[in-house]
């Protein structure tokens, strides 16, 4: 079965939007395969049909989409691998999503709550159109803040915790990472190309430097005197 994220309280023909579904065996677990196939899928009363594939998110069993639909009435239906396909709710263009209640017949199962925190599906009755319930502030306590930098210093390049005893492998560590840093400039450009350029201005000034001074000896040595170079015999 497929439950809707929160949707836009209105949908406007060619407007691109991004909904979030949770894809759950039999309502309340995400199913322990792999689905090879999932995204929702509109038909219009002509016979029109649109499909939209969907992509996973972080969250088990939680996929998203992005859509934009035509005018029209569309019956909504969520792709949910070798499943059947489970038909959401009906789509007004322009207008609202009209979600259809959850069939008593298809939820069995223990919900598996352990599975998400703040990030999770929302809440099912069977017969009645899923709704959603804020998250607890001990749940909102551990999702990061929007925008929050996440701080990898601490953690070696092997991507493991760094224990008591790697103080001096965390320390090279931070000379490694300060080395690598000062080999690229602030403009993205490597030290070492900035090293070959100056040597190379260098080698030029000093070639401009030996052909003015050429030039001013050759200036100021006189003439020569071509009698100078003739032997007179008496």
């Amino acid at each position: 079965m497929t439950y809707l994220d929160p949707v836009p309280g209105r949908f406007e023909a060619g407007h691109t939007y991004t909904v979030g579904f949770w894809v759950l065996q039999h309502g309340t677990h995400p199913f322990e395969g792999v689905l090879d196939r999932v995204g929702l899928r509109l038909t219009r009363a002509d016979g029109r049909s649109v499909t939209f594939e969907a992509t996973p998110l972080p969250e088990a069993a939680h996929y998203a989409t992005s859509l934009a639909v035509p005018r029209g009435e569309w019956k909504v239906e969520a792709l949910q691998g070798w499943f059947p396909p489970y038909e959401v709710g009906v789509l007004k263009v322009p207008g609202d999503l009209r979600v259809a209640p959850v069939p008593a017949e298809m939820v069995g199962g223990q919900r598996t709550e352990e599975r998400w925190g703040a990030i999770r599906p929302p809440k099912v009755v069977p017969g009645k159109v899923p709704t959603f319930v804020p998250a607890s502030p001990d749940q909102l306590a551990t999702a990061p803040e929007p925008g929050a930098a996440t701080s990898q210093e601490a953690v070696p390049a092997n991507g493991t915790a760094a224990g008591p005893g790697d103080e001096a492998a965390a320390t090279g560590g931070d000379v490694l990472k300060a080395g690598a840093q000062s080999a690229v400039t602030s403009t993205g450009i490597p030290a070492y190309t900035l090293l070959l350029a100056a040597a190379g201005g260098a080698a030029l000034a000093a070639a401009a430097l030996w052909l003015a001074t050429r030039r001013r000896r050759q200036a100021s040595d006189p003439p020569a005197d071509p009698s100078t170079d003739t032997l007179a015999i008496p």
